[in-house]
C-alpha cells in the first residue's frame, strides 16, 4: 500500500463519518400543528408533501398530558431569553434549543389538575 492509498482511504472514511445527519421525522415525538389543536405524539412518515400524521394510538390534538410526560417525550429544556412578566409567569412555557434552532412551546393548563395540553408553536432556525 502507497501512502497516497491510506490518505484516500482516510479521507474518504472521514468524510463518510463527518457527515451532518438527515433531518428525520419517522418515529420521532413530535409536536404537529395544522388545522386542529396542536397534537403531540409520535409522527408517521412524511408523505408526498402532504400534511403529516400521528401513528396511530398517540395522543389527540388537544390532548391534556401531565408536565412529566413532556420531559419524557422531548427531554429537557435549554437556556433562553427572558420573558417579560412577573417571576413564575413563564411556568408553563418551554424552550427546546440545538445550534441555531430555538423552539418554544406555551402549554396551557387543562381542566384536569397538573395536566397541559399545547397552546402554541414558535421556532426559529438562525441567530437573524
Amino acid at each position: 500500500m502507497t501512502i497516497k492509498t491510506i490518505a484516500l482511504g482516510v479521507l474518504c472514511f472521514g468524510a463518510v463519518a463527518c457527515q451532518a445527519p438527515t433531518a428525520r421525522l419517522s418515529g420521532r415525538w413530535v409536536y404537529l400543528s395544522g388545522n386542529a389543536p396542536v397534537a403531540v405524539g409520535q409522527a408517521e412518515g412524511p408523505t408526498a408533501g402532504g400534511p403529516m400524521r400521528l401513528v396511530p394510538g398517540s395522543p389527540a390534538a388537544g390532548a391534556c398530558l401531565a408536565a412529566e410526560e413532556y420531559v419524557q417525550m422531548f427531554g429537557p429544556v435549554c437556556a433562553h431569553e427572558p420573558e417579560a412578566g412577573p417571576p413564575g409567569s413563564d411556568v408553563d412555557v418551554r424552550w427546546y434549543c440545538h445550534g441555531h434552532l430555538a423552539v418554544r412551546v406555551r402549554l396551557e393548563r387543562c381542566p384536569q389538575a397538573g395536566r397541559l395540553r399545547v397552546a402554541e408553536l414558535a421556532v426559529a432556525t438562525s441567530e437573524r
